[in-house]
């Protein structure tokens, strides 16, 4: 079992660029990061940030938004005690306490391969998607090295990825945390008639 209380971190200022207007970012003191387990009620914001990786190709194979009523099927079968969901929830702390805001900014799930096969509970498909405006602040490193803390807790032996082949900048961070290039199915994605495969990268816990 994972406990609802995730790491905390402690930053220094953040970049503005990751606040809306309407936060006083000269008053910003500095920002905590919370990884924890997805509830209900962050699933807006979680759907928000799948929408972004979809608006900018070859993040995912999902073409057209989704709603969060469409995900709530997917939100469902994420039990919290075996395929979570993690949220990166940034807690910016102003000098004035009533101007404090939250934020999620990335999340990581586990999720199943080939559900009712018991030869394969061992192994999960890790997914990670990080906010456009939180992007190299560390989000995506502590989510994952949290999640990869996690995985082995939850009885998985092994993780592995599914990526569009032109998705550079996560084959990169997954080859950072040591998974490797497991398979590729080539030429199997058509983004509006652009072309291209998907790899499989996988890491033994």
């Amino acid at each position: 079992m994972v406990d609802d209380a995730g790491v905390l971190s402690r930053f220094g200022k953040p970049k503005p660029k990751g606040l809306d207007s309407s936060t006083p970012i000269l008053k910003i003191r500095h920002f905590l990061m919370n990884i924890k387990i997805a509830t209900i009620s962050d699933l807006k914001s979680i759907t928000e940030i799948y929408n972004q990786a979809i608006d900018e190709e070859f993040y995912t194979a999902d073409l057209d938004h989704i709603t969060v009523s469409d995900r709530e099927k997917w939100f469902k079968q994420h039990s919290p005690h075996k395929y979570p969901i993690f949220v990166a929830e940034n807690k910016f702390v102003a000098e004035n306490k009533a101007e404090n805001k939250n934020v999620i900014t990335g999340w990581c799930s586990l999720s199943s391969h080939r559900p009712g096969r018991k030869a394969l509970e061992s192994v999960a498909e890790i997914s990670f998607y990080i906010h456009k405006n939180f992007r190299r602040q560390g989000v995506g490193k502590q989510l994952i090295e949290y999640t990869l803390r996690e995985a082995p807790k939850l009885g998985f032996k092994n993780l592995f990825a599914l990526l569009i082949d032109l998705n550079n900048a996560s084959i990169n961070i997954l080859k950072k945390y040591g998974f490797t290039q497991w398979g590729h199915l080539p030429e199997i994605a058509d983004f509006n008639g652009k072309i291209c495969g998907q790899f499989i990268y996988g890491k033994k816990l």
